[in-house]
């Protein structure tokens, strides 16, 4: 069978709108993801989750521990402990798993690692001991 080159062209741009919406659909629900994580986290540590959003701040390529190709993005947000302060965080997602979040706040950062961090595993906010922080782990 011969294709001439305006099949080709077609054939090209219906798979690169294909693979455009994969992508769209694909960040919609990283984003999600991060959003219902960031909210849960916030919830647990009695802390404001402010404009209920998380912005994505890089995307980049990388490689899973099962060597397969996955998109890594980085998510910034803001929360509150009283409501007149504001303080930044920043979540990573490597595919579809959450990796960390990062809360900075004036006792220092808190590192909240893993698929997907639990109430138990959350220590409360103003409870924070270097140790934890300095793992980069929680307990």
């Amino acid at each position: 069978m011969y294709l001439d080159l305006t099949s080709l062209l077609a054939i090209l741009a219906l798979i690169a709108s294909a693979a455009g919406a994969w992508f769209w659909n694909d960040s919609l629900q990283a984003r999600e993801r991060m959003t219902a994580t960031c909210t849960r986290i916030c919830g647990d540590m009695s802390l404001q989750f402010l404009d209920e959003t998380v912005a994505l701040a890089r995307l980049r390529l990388t490689r899973t521990p099962g060597g397969w190709l996955a998109w890594r993005r980085m998510y910034v947000f803001e929360f509150s402990e009283s409501g007149s302060d504001r303080w930044k965080g920043r979540a990573l997602l490597t595919g579809q798993r959450v990796e960390s979040v990062h809360l900075d706040n004036p006792q220092g950062v808190t590192i909240l690692s893993g698929a997907t961090p639990t109430s138990g595993s959350i220590i409360p906010w103003g409870q924070h001991s270097p140790d934890v922080e300095d793992k980069g782990r929680l307990h």
